[in-house]
């Protein structure tokens, strides 16, 4: 009936809203007849109108008519015989479209005149036109815009009155529209403190729904169980609804499809809110459906259906898609992404994932609740953020807890966040296990491993795990955890899930049995595993026991009541005898294990992972004696007692990886090592006393190998007749290797390779100067090495995104980088000159498009203020990814950073659109001790800080030199500050901090700072430069 233009302010239009209808007509022609009976019909009908009858007339139209057009919902427009020949008219009718363009419902009534004389005014029309060209000929412009207004109105789909039409049955009739569209206008109530709505709500329409397209759309919103999908959604109806016929919001499909009375009422709501017709009935659920088609046939609709769980809860209500118009939309929130991917071909599909609130977002929303007001009280800042990290950006909990501190005490706050540590809130609780209750039997028992042993494994591990247990492959089960949104894949291919589901998972667990500890089937809480443990009260219905003691104590286990255990994880026990452990284990993870051999009983024929890190383990007679069948994982770091890895053909015939790394004591390796067919994972990295390795090597699953701090290994001939062999394994990707004493290696089949890393050359290989040898390189390292130049990198590895040079003192110049590179570490390389790095810096300015100078009204003299650099960009700079690094000697901080200052804060002033920014860190490192700890290092954390609240931009890690000054830069897009919402001036500080960083070895210190930002910092007055 309508056509409506709409964008994302129409939310907040509908909001201010004081009239329901504002009536544009030519008083002359309609005043005392139509447009009379008009009004006082609406009137009567409870329709809020505005109607100019007193204003004063002139030439200009009035503010208050200009408010009341602005706050009315929708605009009739008269267009009667004398409409243009009012200048008051045609400027109302300029506003009015205006206004449609901002939400508002425009309606255009064609009484006794025809659409077209309107649209290309023709008679009186144009008569009234051209009196307006002559009498505003010094302000064609003005003329133009009425013609333009007038144009596109006439297009506009109207009501058409003729002579022959009864009045009242006309009026009528718009009433009809008026009230169906006021009935539309009807307000969802989003959420008390809509905090983060607008930036999630703008993604969505701009990504995902194309309101202007012709297509069938329908919209998928997935997430996290108390993540914000419906309060989305809601605000989705809210904005956009006013493009469609009629729409419609079915809130809680999942739980009023379980009976045959809910699915009526949803059908009829959908019908009925529609079409219109609030009496309609439709009896039964086959009635509905032909109802449903009959009386919504062909329209353009809005259909939200909310919290949905399987296709046929779409299906009663929908059907087959057939009777939408072109046009219509359908958005359908839902904790199950799989649902998704089973709608209609033939429709458009597109899916959002709703994320969690950031540290501001939810600082905010959990303040408002807690408080009522925007700041909280300085004496809960601490509290504050405790309960901000406990609810890890998710909206439910910020809102249900920050909801039940209100005006509650300091004391009464701390006793809350220590119960909701061990027992989470009930509301909370109840509406994220219900993705839970959705799982089959063997999915759930997945889903708790997952929560209680597994969370941070690899996805493989787990899987190899799973399949042990269960005897089949469970990546079905595993998709079906991630497509509801219970865990998550990590880049680097970990499982994970956020922390509230994670406890949520420990809760099922408790309730299993609140008070008989032995009856759960997973034992965590390090209290309750230790009763079970040294008072013998286990038994066979435990699955899994975690104890993970807070400082190093001697116990004794008892784990003979537990047959069925799978899972063992032990951290900080000392346990002097240990005479049992479970045959049935799957993963035994003892960090520090105090023992130099597992107990001779056990046969662990089922075990797939063995963590034994920083462990008094030995690999003799006892360990040879095993025979681990199923074993996939070892790891023995910094096991001090390992002087030989045995024939593990025999022992650990399937072993996928073996991490050996800082096994200062390892000699020899077993032949057999260099045949095991599976392995992909070997790292022997730092094994100082390394000689023995197997001569010649097949093994070809490996993709990873590390072999460098091997002192030596590199004296001997073993190395040589190893390296001999490596261009053998084509299918390692990462290869960390030391090439000391050696003239030259042959890597040039490794086409494989994505990192490489070498150490201690004295020419690098020949290979890496021939173009294309390793053409899926990203990460380039080279330690300790005598190079003096490097190859043409941006022609041989045109890949390259990450490239490391460390303390290659001899290296005089790095070469032209490719455009995709974004990490660049440079260190202890005292032969790069001044020259040579400025050479460097420009060209990674080059590729990220840094601006030749950003001066700063701060700055004094800034008319010295002149770029070292010569970059050709723009004022403002952008670039594809969230951040890139540089690190280069030195401690000068270029002059064109427009912000500096000493130590390690900066200030400065943005505007309402968040720039990207480039920072500069100068720091300073004294090693106290050079020979102990050589690969030691810290990390830089860069914070951008604004209205209290602040926001990690950056961590990096880096090496601790025995003496050293260098520069770090570090260029933030501004996609990384989406969600921020700034004002039209905001005050920020960039903060650096030093972490990780062990004082007894070195003394770190940041000795400047500087920001390259597009700033808009007032200029300093007088009294300010004098002090």
């Amino acid at each position: 009936m309508m056509d409506f233009m709409t964008n994302i302010g129409a939310s907040s239009f509908n909001n201010r809203c004081s009239y329901d209808v504002f009536l544009s007509f030519r008083g002359e022609d309609t005043r005392m007849n139509f447009t009379s009976n008009l009004n006082g019909f609406l009137n009567m009908m409870d329709i809020n109108t505005f109607i100019d009858d007193d204003l004063p007339r002139g030439e200009e139209i009035s503010a208050k008519l200009l408010e009341a057009i602005e706050c009315s919902r929708i605009s009739i427009i008269i267009f009667s015989e004398n409409y243009a020949s009012s200048t008051w008219c045609l400027n109302e009718l300029v506003k009015i479209l205006e206004c449609q363009k901002n939400g508002q419902m425009v309606l255009p009534v064609f009484y006794k005149v025809d659409p077209s004389e309107v649209r290309n005014q023709k008679g009186k029309f144009r008569e009234a036109l051209v009196i307006h060209e002559e009498k505003f000929k010094n302000n064609i412009e003005k003329v133009q815009r009425w013609r333009a207004a007038l144009s596109e109105a006439g297009s506009l789909s109207g009501l058409p009155y003729k002579d022959d039409c009864a009045q009242f049955e006309f009026i009528q009739e718009i009433y009809k529209v008026i009230s169906s569209a006021k009935l539309n206008c009807a307000k969802l109530l989003v959420a008390k403190y809509p905090v983060g709505i607008d930036n999630r709500l703008k993604d969505v329409i701009n990504q995902c729904l194309d309101i202007h397209s012709n297509s069938r759309c329908i919209v998928g919103i997935y997430g996290l169980p108390g993540v914000g999908k419906t309060t989305i959604a809601k605000a989705i109806f809210n904005t956009i609804h006013y493009n469609f016929d009629g729409s419609t919001f079915l809130e809680n499909v999942r739980e009023r499809s379980k009976t045959n009375d809910g699915i009526l009422q949803l059908q009829e709501k959908l019908c009925c809110e529609i079409s219109g017709n609030r009496n309609l009935k439709v009896g039964s659920i086959s009635r509905g459906i032909n109802v449903r088609i009959k009386r919504l046939h062909c329209k353009k609709i809005l259909v939200v259906l909310d919290d949905v769980e399987k296709l046929d809860e779409i299906d009663k209500l929908l059907e087959n898609y057939d009777w939408f118009a072109s046009g219509s939309r359908i958005v359908i929130t839902t904790r199950d992404r799989r649902l998704l991917d089973t709608l209609p071909k033939d429709w458009h599909v597109t899916y959002y994932k709703v994320e969690e609130l950031n540290e501001h977002e939810a600082r905010e929303l959990f303040v408002k609740h807690a408080f009522g007001r925007n700041n909280a009280k300085e004496e809960y800042f601490e509290l504050v953020d405790q309960f901000i990290h406990y609810a890890k950006g998710l909206p439910l909990a910020l809102k249900i807890i920050g909801a039940n501190l209100y005006k509650r005490t300091k004391c009464e706050w701390k006793s809350a966040l220590d119960k909701y540590k061990i027992i989470p809130e009930g509301a909370i609780q109840e509406i994220l296990k219900i993705s839970y209750d959705g799982l089959d039997q063997t999915q759930r028992d997945i889903f708790l491993d997952i929560a209680c042993f597994l969370k941070g494994f690899h996805k493989n591990h787990v899987v190899d795990i799973l399949s042990s247990i269960n005897f089949y492959e469970p990546d079905y089960d595993i998709k079906r955890l991630i497509e509801k949104c219970l865990i998550t894949v990590t880049e680097d291919d970990e499982l994970s899930m956020h922390d509230l589901i994670q406890q949520m998972g420990w809760e099922i667990v408790r309730e299993e049995s609140p008070q008989a500890v032995k009856k759960r089937s997973r034992l965590l809480c390090y209290e309750d595993a230790c009763e079970v443990l040294i008072e013998n009260k286990g038994s066979n219905e435990i699955r899994g026991i975690t104890v993970h003691l807070p400082e190093p104590k001697n116990m004794r286990l008892n784990l003979e009541k537990m047959k069925n255990l799978k899972y063992l994880e032990v951290h900080n026990v000392i346990c002097e005898d240990l005479e049992f452990l479970p045959n049935g284990l799957r993963l035994l993870d003892w960090n520090k294990f105090s023992l130099s051999s597992l107990p001779s009983t056990f046969e662990p024929r089922n075990l797939v992972v063995l963590n034994m890190p920083c462990s008094h383990i030995e690999l003799d007679e006892h360990f040879e004696r095993c025979r681990f069948e199923k074993l996939k994982y070892m790891d023995f770091t910094s096991c001090k007692n390992i002087t030989k890895i045995p024939d593990l053909s025999v022992i650990a015939p399937n072993i996928k990886k073996m991490d050996f790394y800082k096994c200062i004591n390892l000699v020899e390796v077993h032949q057999s090592v260099g045949l095991l067919e599976e392995l992909e994972y070997w790292d022997l990295g730092s094994c100082q006393n390394l000689k023995i390795l197997p001569r010649k090597p097949r093994l070809k699953s490996l993709k990873l190998f590390y072999l460098f701090g091997c002192d030596s290994l590199d004296q001997g001939m073993e190395r040589s007749e190893w390296l001999s062999s490596i261009g053998y394994l084509i299918r390692l990707h990462v290869l960390s290797i030391s090439f000391k004493n050696l003239k030259d290696v042959r890597i040039s089949n490794l086409q494989n390779l994505r990192e490489l890393w070498i150490f201690d050359c004295e020419n690098l290989p020949k290979a890496m100067y021939t173009p294309v040898c390793f053409p899926k390189l990203r990460s380039l390292g080279i330690f300790s090495s005598n190079i003096t130049t490097l190859p043409e990198i941006a022609n041989i590895f045109p890949k390259l995104k990450i490239l490391v040079i460390h303390c290659c003192c001899n290296l005089r110049e790095v070469p032209r980088l490719p455009p995709c590179i974004q990490f660049v570490y440079t260190e202890g390389c005292s032969s790069l000159n001044s020259q040579s790095r400025r050479r460097l810096f420009n060209q990674f300015g080059k590729i990220i498009g840094l601006p030749q100078s950003l001066a700063c009204a701060r700055r004094i003299h800034h008319e010295h203020f002149v770029s070292e650099a010569n970059f050709e960009s723009e004022s403002e700079f952008d670039f594809d990814e969230a951040a890139y690094n540089l690190t280069l000697p030195g401690t000068k901080i270029p002059t064109w950073f427009n912000h500096q200052s000493v130590g390690n804060s900066v200030s400065f002033r943005i505007g309402r659109k968040l720039p990207s920014v480039a920072l500069c860190v100068a720091f300073n490192v004294e090693r106290k001790d050079i020979l102990s700890y050589p690969d030691e290092t810290f990390a830089c954390s860069a914070y951008l800080s604004f209205y209290g609240f602040e926001e990690l931009l950056e961590s990096t890690d880096f090496p601790m030199d025995s003496s050293l000054s260098f520069m770090w830069f570090c260029l933030f897009s501004a996609r990384a500050f989406k969600r921020i919402n700034l004002d039209e001036c905001n005050d920020v500080k960039l903060r650096c901090e030093i972490s990780y960083c062990n004082p007894k070895l070195a003394k770190v210190s940041i000795e400047s700072c500087g920001v390259h930002v597009a700033c808009i910092c007032p200029p300093l007055q007088i009294s300010d430069v004098d002090e």
